[in-house]
């Protein structure tokens, strides 16, 4: 990997090797830095745990930067504990085997400076090294659960049955299956074959079709009209309406009489004066 590389675990633990030797374990839900400096690392971690396992056999110095403190570790020497970091700002450090050199912790916002011996373990709340308090909690990764392997257990012997006891062995039964590449079971002499009468019905109706529902649009069908029967329309006549004899006269009696007309004279002319001037002499 190379130099400013950001690494982190996830419900597992990661382990970081290095070339020149050892190693770094990520725990779980935890996260690293490495960059090289010189020929030493500088390492950071945030809220999380790690475990440095490796050894330094020259005059350099590695760092651990956590939210906090300054971890210096200078060689020559052996390391390997673990250091971590929770969210309320409390930093623990614990000793695991083979540690055999001091680290030194320095306050980042402050001018604290604590030295920890290889078999020392300690807890500094609140990002302080003033008055570090005893570790009463785990500090480092969750061990890992042992593998469980499951053995089968012996089927039981069955007991050797006696020849009195012993009942007679029954013919082998053949049991059909419903494979249609299994073979037909033997057959025995003297075997009765069982034959059944069934009905056989056939029906030559086909199932029910499928059916799709279709969308139409009203606004695209074409302007027609329903083909409707045509009926002769019917009228009515009218007629009067009947009535008695007896209604008729009462209805005659009520009409007042017509005026009788006066028959006009008819004008004569001189041949038509003449006509009765001779009329009248002799009486005609």
């Amino acid at each position: 990997m190379l130099s400013g590389s950001e690494l982190s675990a996830g419900i597992a633990p990661a382990t970081l090797k290095l070339a020149r030797g050892g190693q770094v374990r990520i725990c779980p839900r935890s996260g690293l830095s490495v960059t090289a400096n010189g020929q030493g690392l500088m390492l950071a971690t945030g809220t999380g745990t790690v475990e440095l396992d490796y050894q330094l056999n020259q005059q350099v110095a590695d760092v651990l930067i956590t939210p906090d403190f300054n971890v210096m570790l200078v060689g020559p020497g052996t390391f390997h504990f673990a250091l971590g970091v929770n969210k309320r700002g409390d930093t623990c450090m614990r000793p695991l085997p083979g540690n055999v050199s001091e680290v030194t912790f320095t306050e980042l916002l402050g001018t604290g400076v604590y030295k920890a011996n290889p078999n020392q373990s300690m807890l500094f709340r609140g990002g302080k090294l003033a008055s570090p308090a005893a570790l009463t909690e785990e500090c480092g990764c969750p061990p890992v659960a042992p593998l469980m392997r499951a053995e089968a257990q012996p089927s039981p012997t069955p007991a050797p049955a006696t020849e009195s006891n012993t009942p007679p062995k029954p013919d082998r039964v053949a049991v059909a299956s419903n494979e249609p590449t299994s073979p037909l079971p033997p057959e025995k002499p003297g075997q009765v074959h069982v034959q059944v009468d069934a009905p056989f019905v056939f029906n030559a109706r086909p199932g029910p079709r499928p059916y799709s529902v279709a969308k139409v649009q009203f606004s695209s069908l074409p302007n027609v009209y329903f083909v409707q029967e045509k009926v002769d329309p019917v009228v009515l006549t009218e007629k009067q309406p009947e009535v008695s004899l007896n209604a008729e006269a009462q209805k005659a009696e009520a009409q007042p009489p017509k005026p009788t007309e006066t028959p006009k004279k008819e004008k004569k002319g001189f041949m038509g004066r003449v006509k009765g001037f001779f009329g009248s002499l002799f009486h005609r």
